[in-house]
């Protein structure tokens, strides 16, 4: 009779131990659902298209703050538009890690928004950064901490650059004194590279603010010399 107990008792917590785990799980999916809501009601409003989910964009970009390697990194809550008539997609990038504290294995979150506006052409990486504000990954093969030549702009920014000639046509003087004058108003860290130019944050997606830097970077590549994209001079991403 105290085995049956014994065994009664056990499944009880078993079939406990399995509704809160199923309570849980429903519990955190409400509050997603509804951030997709949101996103997704934005979204229409604003004129730009919504996916919850684009497992290709994971591997899309190289870099910080990308994962290069295999990762449980995912790429969701995908907004994209054409301001400018420039190709703009805008998305939350995350992964989490783990280590070994030598008793416990601790995971961390990571979570970046990243804003991309395609070029009209591959270019060679260029990276600005605000000055003092160091790189969390080493810099990639061949790429290199490039000088402009203007006090103003390397005072307030550092360069790195596969091909310093490239970099400093595409930071000619009026895209310098744009930089230095907007101040904040141009996120930072950016990057040239391939056929985008990316920005991102330590942040979870927010429409209002991934929009605010698409306008940003469109307008700064509004600023960069045609002759720049050589032939395609006169194309949009």
């Amino acid at each position: 009779m105290d085995i049956v107990v014994v065994e009664a008792v056990v499944l009880g917590v078993l079939v406990l131990v399995a509704v809160a785990v199923v309570a849980s799980r429903v519990v955190g999916a409400v509050p997603e659902r509804k951030h997709c809501e949101r996103l997704a009601a934005w979204a229409r409003e604003h004129g730009w298209s919504y996916d919850r989910e684009r497992p290709e964009l994971v591997d899309r970009f190289e870099g910080d703050p990308f994962v290069e390697r295999r990762s449980n990194a995912r790429a969701r809550h995908v907004l994209c538009a054409r301001p400018g008539g420039r190709a703009v997609t805008a998305y939350e990038y995350s992964y989490a890690t783990s280590r070994h504290d030598g008793r416990d294995t601790v995971t961390t979150g990571h979570v970046h928004t990243v804003v991309a506006v395609a070029l009209p052409v591959p270019v060679p990486a260029v990276e600005v950064r605000a000055r003092g504000a160091a790189s969390p990954q080493p810099p990639a093969a061949g790429v290199r901490e490039a000088a402009v030549g203007d006090a103003a702009f390397d005072a307030a920014f550092t360069v790195a650059a596969a091909d310093e000639g490239f970099a400093r046509r595409v930071l000619d003087e009026g895209v310098r004194a744009h930089l230095v004058r907007a101040g904040g108003a141009v996120p930072v860290p950016f990057r040239f590279a391939g056929t985008h130019l990316l920005t991102w944050q330590d942040r979870a997606m927010d429409p209002g603010a991934a929009a605010q830097a698409a306008d940003a970077l469109v307008e700064l590549l509004e600023r960069v010399p045609a002759a720049v994209w050589g032939d395609r001079s006169d194309a949009v991403g």
